[in-house]
């Protein structure tokens, strides 16, 4: 008799384009390649099993670890179900796509693997049982029966489906159904699929479109902005954190003392007649005898409180409200005030105050450096590096890992990732040193991991206290709460409130797409963001950029109106001031003071209705836009595209990075003239004990700055006095304009509904 297990791993080395008896593979195990088998020491399921385990793929925690083939298996409701009939036949297709490589003829022109991940075969499964119950519901016995003008209709009926899935995540399903026609080799005849007619076509044009621009939702600013302050002053206030938890370790680790001694019942019966016979209550109902015996000096047991009462009659009140102080200091404040009165054993010893500074640390990592999410949650100790400067200032390095696109050389992923070096400012060394104090008083060797608590979740392996991605979220969600909390127990300005995100729950990954899209939307953000986020592919980095199909479009129309609205208000009240402007756009620049002043826009940004933001944001002569980078106002039309010296964005803005000294559209300020002799201070301090070829273009570059700052000198006007100018020019062209009076005005001279228009 033959081993299946044997049989099937003989079949899964055979060539690419051999047969597989289905006979021997129905009757083995799910996985049989050897390249796929991580795990053997785990459980495996059988072929014939109605429930796949993926674990002994390696499939990360936190993750889809399991395949229901049956509706409400585990006790889990699923939306989507096989039906029963064609329950083997995408068994086989999930078979192969784990123990098979993926065909050379579905590898071309995708971003597909040989060897797909166990979360990619999770999601293949996904989008198979929903393709599944589509063709139960039409009446389809076998998949080779399945016709192109059916697929043609499940995919018209799938992209209807908006709300479901982002047409993006529709469309790779369309693809994982589509590559079934490729397994056909492999596959018994009434498993063969047609190939459908929009594969590799129209859906594969518009993924090669769409794959510019990054999925990830850019967290609101109303959001991000507070939530990075509060991850500031938790981080601030790192050390009050440590030193609660590090009293609470030696507390709870002190040997208990014998249960219900005289001395121990003498020292409850004293307590509890010191606080009035009122006594603080744990969650679950219970006397606090961990807190009150942490407190105590090693006389009473946990347990010595019951005793009390039944062997010496004593009596108490449970109160919940009674707050449980520990002798630790407060050190910390916050806007001038102590950030807490006190530190509450509860908020340490369940784990709450650990949880929401490692949340906060982890903010400030990923918007410092641009980790992804699960590259900030795995770093271990010891990975921060300060480096020296020839300045005497200091940056810093975080010797972290990189686990995304990361194969073997099986084309398999690598769960251990490569090296990767990333740069940070001092936010997110002071956020990696707060994280190291804690796990050191934890006792921990990784940065970021579950607290020591009494009620540690289950974890699938003994001493796993890694967090997924999900545990990371609901901190997140905690750190927010509590962030709120504190501003109105504070009294702090409303400014600090963290509103809710309108994209959805706030995960580590969004942090690194949106800091990049800050990033690339400032003058040279493209350059500066590719080096960051070590882009080899500047239409990678210009994709974190991209507003078109991400679902941002309003923000960004809010965040150019928000400065456009700004830079307009700056210069009128600086032009009351006496400020003084050059360029061949002064003029221009005070026409669009005056417009904005008649328009009689709200004192402040936030007061602007939507009406009148667009009409801010739609009258070109009022578009005054602060390019710092290059030194000046940019006044160029965007109706007007001939007149731009520089090259256009992809909305019709002008590319502010592309900047030319000759542009017609520049003004010169005295702000921006003193941001030059600045930089002209700064490059003359460099001509010292620099080689001759730099030293020269440092002299030329002082040189023009020099000359352009002495033609402003002798050229600026007081803007107010350009805008005077331009308001009486506009009205003596305005009463030249009106039609001249021939007489006395009587009925017969009113004008009709045409001389009107």
């Amino acid at each position: 008799m033959s081993d299946p297990m044997a049989d099937s791993m003989d079949f899964a080395f055979l060539g690419d384009m051999d047969t597989v008896d289905w006979a021997v593979v129905e009757s083995g195990p799910v996985i049989v390649h050897q390249l796929r088998l991580k795990r053997p020491d785990l459980p495996m399921n059988k072929f014939s099993d109605g429930v796949w385990s993926l674990r002994p793929m390696g499939a990360p925690r936190g993750e889809l670890q399991t395949l229901r083939w049956l509706p409400g298996g585990g006790g889990v409701e699923q939306q989507f179900s096989f039906p029963a009939h064609l329950v083997n036949s995408f068994k086989r297709i999930v078979w192969l796509s784990i123990n098979r490589p993926t065909p050379v003829s579905h590898l071309a022109d995708t971003t597909a693997r040989q060897w797909p991940a166990a979360s990619s075969i999770a999601q293949r499964f996904g989008a198979f049982r929903h393709f599944g119950q589509y063709l139960g519901q039409e009446g389809v016995a076998r998949l080779s029966d399945v016709t192109g003008d059916l697929l043609d209709s499940y995919a018209t009926d799938l992209l209807a489906e908006e709300a479901r899935l982002s047409r993006s995540s529709m469309e790779n399903d369309l693809g994982r159904i589509g590559a079934i026609a490729h397994l056909a080799v492999y596959l018994p005849q009434a498993d063969r699929m047609v190939q459908p007619r929009w594969f590799a076509k129209d859906l594969g044009r518009r993924s090669r479109e769409r794959a510019g621009d990054n999925s990830k939702a850019i967290i609101a600013p109303d959001t991000f902005a507070p939530l990075l302050w509060w991850s500031r002053q938790i981080v601030q206030c790192a050390p009050d954190i440590v030193a609660g938890v590090a009293w609470v370790d030696i507390a709870a680790s002190r040997p208990q003392p014998p249960e219900s001694s005289s001395a121990g019942l003498d020292a409850v019966q004293k307590w509890v007649a010191s606080h009035d016979g009122v006594v603080p209550q744990n969650g679950d109902g219970r006397v606090a005898a961990e807190y009150l015996t942490a407190l105590g000096t090693g006389i009473i047991h946990g347990k010595d409180f019951g005793y009390w009462r039944r062997r010496r009659g004593g009596n108490y009140v449970l109160d919940p409200t009674v707050p449980q102080p520990i002798p630790v200091p407060v050190s910390c404040t916050i806007e001038g005030r102590p950030w807490l009165p006190f530190l509450d054993y509860r908020d340490i010893r369940s784990g709450r105050l650990p949880r929401i500074l490692r949340a906060a640390a982890a903010v400030l990592i990923c918007s410092c450096t641009g980790m992804r999410g699960e590259e900030c949650r795995k770093l271990p100790r010891g990975v921060l590096r300060t480096v020296s400067r020839p300045d005497s200032a200091h940056s810093y390095r975080i010797d972290g890992r990189m686990y995304k696109a990361v194969c073997d050389e099986n084309d398999q992923q690598d769960p251990h990732g490569k090296p990767w070096v990333w740069a940070t400012i001092k936010p997110g060394a002071d956020a990696i040193v707060a994280l190291e104090s804690l796990a050191a008083a934890a006792g921990s060797d990784q940065l970021i991991e579950h607290p020591n608590t009494p009620n540690q979740p289950k974890r699938p392996m003994e001493r796993d206290r890694s967090v997924t991605s999900e545990s990371m979220s609901r901190w997140l969600k905690e750190l927010i709460a509590y962030a709120n909390e504190l501003v109105i127990t504070l009294e702090l300005h409303p400014s600090h409130h963290i509103s809710v995100d309108p994209s959805g729950p706030v995960t580590l990954d969004r942090f690194r797409r949106s800091v990049c899209w800050h990033i690339v939307n400032q003058p040279e953000g493209l350059l500066a963001a590719g080096v960051q986020f070590g882009h080899m592919l500047s239409t990678t980095t210009d994709g974190y950029g991209s507003t078109m199909t991400s679902g941002i479009a309003a923000t960004m129309d809010q965040e150019r109106t928000s400065a456009l609205y700004n830079t307009l208000q700056d210069h009128a009240n600086a032009a009351k001031t006496g400020m003084k402007v050059s360029g061949p756009a002064a003029k221009r620049l005070g026409n669009a003071l005056n417009r904005f002043a008649v328009n009689q826009f709200p004192g402040t940004y936030a007061e602007l209705s939507k009406k009148e933001e667009r009409r801010l944001r739609s009258d070109p002569d009022m578009a005054v836009r602060d390019n710092p980078g290059h030194a000046c106002l940019c006044l160029a039309d965007p109706m007007k595209p001939e007149t731009m010296a520089c090259s256009r964005e992809n909305d019709g803005e002008p590319n502010r990075n592309d900047c030319k000294t000759y542009c017609g559209s520049r003004v010169y300020t005295d702000t921006t003239v003193a941001e030059d002799k600045k930089e002209a201070a700064q490059l003359r301090d460099r001509l010292h004990n620099v080689n001759p070829i730099l030293a020269a273009r440092i002299g030329n570059r002082i040189r023009h700055l020099e000359e352009h700052i002495a033609e402003h000198e002798t050229s600026a006007l007081p803007l107010l006095t350009i805008m005077s100018a331009e308001d009486a020019k506009a009205a003596r062209a305005s009463e030249k304009n009106k039609p001249q009076s021939s007489g006395p005005t009587d009925a017969t001279n009113v004008p009709e509904e045409g001389d009107l228009a």
